[in-house]
């Protein structure tokens, strides 16, 4: 082949590679991102471990971890294509909006909200946007950003529920279109959809109101002047958690004797079971009194209805009198479940 025929063929080539670069350029530019939310097939929420006295009273707090099941790359515009962009998130419940016990049948609804310091509730069954004035600012959906969008849990005081462990779990459809390339306008938009579970869980533990009146035995001058004094002890428990309930032998006791003090004298004292019993009252054994034996309202506790326990108290006859004064103890009752 000719010198000047093989100059002329390089110089075709370089123009042909030369047009392949600028055609493949700019179809990079313009492809959108592939994706735009990132959808975790499970996540949780837990309350923990609360008793039942303070279900009933306070609202209960928790947040989905590590986030609500989506973590999504933000708009590169903001709100002025706001209507036009979204990222829908529609839940169902396997309770209704309840975590409920299996054991007993017993439940506690709750609310969702997608920010709840700033009351974004969202409801059942409705589909929400987190792309919305309220959120994008305060999420940073805006800018390109990663953002991990959260969720957060709050029971509904609830007046009476047995002790167990409580569940729900929540559904999410997601939806999404966010813009990815523009400038006053959007030129192109990363669109997708995905679902994910949230198990929401909650133990709800025993305890109990003790209204323990004082034992005041009055006075006399000697310790045959001493009548025995009954008293009763009101206990409120978890519903369906049955107990004993027991009494300590005070601050000074001297073998199974109990004993009030002043300066170093003591009056021996005892507490029996029942308003004419003689079968001690204690906090071993058998000498505690299990709920199913109250004196009132006896069996399992209802949650609602306080169960009395009636005992009598008696300056022990016998001992010799103590120097004049006032006598005190301290006894302290015990609630095992």
């Amino acid at each position: 082949m000719p010198l000047t025929t093989r100059r002329c063929y390089h110089r075709w080539l370089a123009k042909a590679m030369l047009l392949a670069l600028l055609v493949i350029t700019p179809t990079l530019i313009i492809t959108p991102t592939a994706w735009a939310c990132t959808i975790s097939p499970s996540t949780s929420a837990n309350f923990g471990s609360v008793s039942s006295f303070a279900i009933a009273s306070t609202p209960q707090d928790t947040s989905a971890q590590p986030h609500a099941g989506a973590v999504c790359q933000g708009s590169v515009l903001g709100l002025a294509v706001v209507s036009d962009q979204w990222i829908r998130a529609t839940l169902s419940s396997a309770n209704q909006g309840e975590l409920v016990n299996t054991a007993s049948g017993d439940a506690i609804p709750f609310r969702i909200f997608a920010l709840a310091s700033e009351n974004e509730e969202i409801f059942l069954n409705t589909t929400y946007n987190y792309f919305n004035a309220v959120l994008i600012d305060l999420l940073g959906l805006i800018g390109g950003q990663n953002v991990e969008l959260p969720m957060e849990f709050r029971t509904q005081p609830t007046a009476n529920v047995a002790a167990g462990t409580y569940t729900d779990t929540l559904t999410v459809n997601w939806n999404w279109r966010i813009c990815n390339l523009g400038a006053l306008v959007c030129l192109s938009y990363r669109t997708g959809s995905g679902t994910n579970t949230i198990t929401i869980n909650l133990t709800v533990t025993p305890d109990c109101a003790i209204q323990a009146p004082d034992l005041d035995f009055g006075s006399a001058p000697l310790v045959a002047g001493f009548d025995p004094v009954t008293q009763t002890i009101d206990i409120t428990c978890t519903k369906g958690s049955d107990y004993s309930v027991g009494l300590s032998d005070g601050q000074q006791p001297a073998a199974s004797l109990r004993r009030m003090e002043n300066n170093g004298h003591y009056l021996e004292y005892q507490l029996y079971k029942g308003p004419t019993g003689s079968e001690r009252w204690g906090n071993a054994g058998s000498e505690r009194r299990a709920s199913s034996a109250a004196d009132t309202n006896p069996g399992t506790p209802s949650g609602v209805t306080s169960q009395g326990f009636t005992y009598r108290g008696e300056i022990l006859p016998g001992q010799n009198t103590p120097p004049a004064g006032t006598y005190t103890d301290m006894i302290v009752v015990d609630v095992i479940f």
